[in-house]
């Protein structure tokens, strides 16, 4: 069994397909995993917070999901990438920052739509979970 930290891009997904009653892709994904565990950072559970119109509906969609916070060695993690970014001139998004440094930090892969936002940091795993 592995753990996987699933980014808000696939959150979106799976809730548009949940809203649509069309399993697809995101839905595929949790069945080719079963098996695993699904984790997310605690920025992606606050970006998700964004996209419901009540505390209840997005606590029920979070539900079931392991939340990994912004313990110091995610944000030294963090701080070390962003230098690392910002000295080649490739930097990314805050949030995507906070959990690529919450993968790394963890040990997890990282499970998103927009690979291209996080290939530019060396040692952290990404699956799409739109391939296959």
């Amino acid at each position: 069994m592995a753990t996987l930290i699933l980014d808000s891009t696939f959150f979106i997904d799976l809730d548009r397909e949940q809203r649509r009653k069309k399993p697809f892709s995101a839905h595929r994904f949790l069945e080719r995993h079963q098996t695993d565990e699904f984790a997310m950072s605690v920025i992606t559970r606050g970006e998700l917070a964004r996209g419901f119109s009540s505390r209840e509906k997005w606590e029920s969609f979070c539900q079931g999901f392991l939340v990994l916070g912004m313990e110091e060695d995610v944000l030294w993690t963090a701080a070390r990438v962003f230098r690392n970014l910002r000295k080649k001139g490739v930097p990314i998004s805050d949030n995507d920052l906070w959990i690529a440094a919450t993968a790394l930090t963890f040990g997890f892969p990282l499970v998103t739509e927009n690979p291209k936002h996080f290939e530019r940091i060396p040692r952290l795993t990404i699956l799409s979970h739109r391939d296959a």
